[in-house]
């Protein structure tokens, strides 16, 4: 049977903190994330950040775990 997935993306709590992205060392502002759940049992499948680069650009998508305060 499939899993059926949830997505929604609501208000991050770190909104607008200025973060480091270990994977590269980008610097940035989150901006928003997204979370996906299982719909049957409501488990976390994923959680992915958005994080703005400072003086704007392009977004990219970082694991909660790839980023610490910067």
């Amino acid at each position: 049977m499939p899993i059926g997935v949830s997505v929604s993306s609501p208000p991050h709590p770190g909104f607008g903190t200025r973060v480091r992205d270990r994977r590269d060392g980008r610097i940035g502002t989150i901006a928003g994330q997204l979370v996906e759940h299982d719909s049957e049992s409501g488990r976390l499948l994923r959680r992915r950040v958005f994080v703005r680069p400072l003086g704007g650009g392009l977004e990219w998508e970082a694991g909660p775990k790839d980023l610490e305060a910067a």
